[in-house]
């Protein structure tokens, strides 16, 4: 019976577990925790699953397949670190941004491989990226396939192509909410609708074009046509956001793919003198 280990047990963490159970993917008995502080959301998974194991990290390294490292990205060297380095092969998944599998190999000899999660899991969908480390054998792979496929699509995506990605992936829901709180805004400033209408229209319609984009296929350029009538009313909106959105959204990707160099940066530099 193959166990899981899980250190930090944040929204992230708690996403995955609960999906988990909520599958019949695991049982409680093989789940097992280690956290520095036992959260509310620690408390309330344990008196709803008594199984779960909270434990040492000794306990984790001697008894998981495989252990999903969920701490912030500055932290999970120092964990790696802490690891006993003997003991049984398990299979080491870092759920943090800019921390590279070559950093992660420096610090264990264990096989690694890199996850992104989406907040959009929690509703069984959206795409988790993953990534493999050299030593990472075809087990370590189907395994961790398996059990991301519970709740989302699992692409595995090259390492150098991983924060692009993750900006599609991981942030867009922030970037989507963003965008759509603006529209609303827009709404109100011009017209009488209150907010709480124009939030409610737009949640449906966003809800309703996602599920139009899945089941019939279509791309996003053949939902505009769809949509948007040659000289009709959606035609003249479509038109500026065409033409003022590039700007935005250039901008966007220059400043995440700069914070990820400067996250690499202070990982590399805590690294060098610790």
């Amino acid at each position: 019976m193959e166990k899981i280990g899980i250190i930090g047990y944040g929204s992230m963490a708690d996403m995955m577990v609960q999906k988990w159970l909520e599958n019949g993917v695991l049982d409680a008995h093989q789940i097992m925790i280690h956290t520095r502080s036992e959260t509310e959301r620690l408390h309330q998974l344990k008196e709803k699953h008594q199984e779960v194991n909270i434990c040492s990290l000794e306990e984790l390294s001697a008894s998981c397949d495989i252990l999903f490292v969920c701490v912030p990205p500055l932290a999970v060297l120092n964990v790696l670190d802490q690891l006993p380095s003997k003991g049984r092969a398990v299979h080491i998944v870092s759920v943090a941004a800019a921390v590279t599998l070559e950093k992660l190999q420096e610090h264990t000899a264990q096989p690694v491989s890199r996850y992104i999660p989406t907040l959009t899991s929690a509703v069984g969908t959206g795409v988790s990226l993953v990534a493999h480390g050299a030593a990472a054998g075809r087990e370590d792979k189907e395994r961790l396939h398996r059990l991301l496929s519970a709740f989302s699509i699992v692409r595995e995506v090259e390492e150098d192509r991983f924060d692009a990605a993750s900006n599609l992936t991981s942030s867009s829901p922030g970037f989507i909410a963003a965008l759509f709180e603006e529209m609303a805004k827009a709404a109100v400033r011009n017209s009488d609708l209150s907010l709480e209408e124009a939030n409610e229209f737009l949640t449906y319609a966003l809800l309703g074009t996602g599920q139009i984009l899945v089941e019939r296929g279509l791309t996003f350029a053949e939902t505009v046509d769809r949509v948007a009538t040659k000289g009709g009313i959606t035609g003249e909106g479509a038109e500026v956001i065409q033409q003022q959105a590039p700007q935005m959204f250039d901008d966007l990707f220059t400043q995440t793919m700069k914070k990820y160099e400067q996250l690499k940066s202070q990982i590399n530099e805590a690294d060098k003198h610790h």
